[in-house]
């Protein structure tokens, strides 16, 4: 399973309601990612390094995600196809920089034990994306605004 995984990539596991993230550390077979204290059931998050098994929590499949090197110029390849919206934004935003596989664990290490999971502004996708880019993204939250505004947007 691990075979197609390199050092820094981020990787998402599809958790049925949600998808969740982090960023694999090849030595040691290691994810780093928010996750509760006690496990991955338990919703109090912090960042932890722990085994790619119990980041996968039971589940036999995940994807890695990749970006890119220029966002205005190319579309990322992988599970999450940002629209061009996003890609826009991202361009815009000067933090946005395509960080080396050591530079993505290295960032991602320098966040351990940190807490402030918050599931709309700080969570396992922001964090993931964060370490890898610098800027911090959850296409899952922007969905879910999409929508909001769309469903408000009829109503007013």
């Amino acid at each position: 399973m691990n075979k197609e995984l390199k050092n820094g990539d981020v990787i998402r596991v599809n958790r049925g309601l949600y998808n969740h993230y982090g960023i694999y550390v090849a030595e040691g077979n290691h994810v780093i990612h928010y996750t509760g204290a006690t496990g991955p059931n338990d919703f109090n998050g912090i960042v932890r390094e722990t085994s790619l098994e119990e980041f996968l929590n039971g589940s036999e499949d995940f994807s890695v995600c990749s970006f890119p090197k220029h966002p205005a110029h190319a579309l990322p390849i992988g599970p999450t196809i940002f629209r061009l919206w996003q890609l826009i934004k991202m361009a815009n935003q000067k933090n946005y920089h395509l960080y080396s596989p050591e530079e993505t664990i290295q960032r991602a290490r320098s966040k351990l034990g940190q807490g402030g999971y918050n599931l709309a502004l700080n969570n396992c996708e922001h964090f993931a994306v964060w370490c890898k880019t610098g800027v911090k993204e959850s296409s899952q939250v922007n969905q879910i605004l999409d929508m909001l505004t769309y469903f408000l947007g009829k109503r007013f």
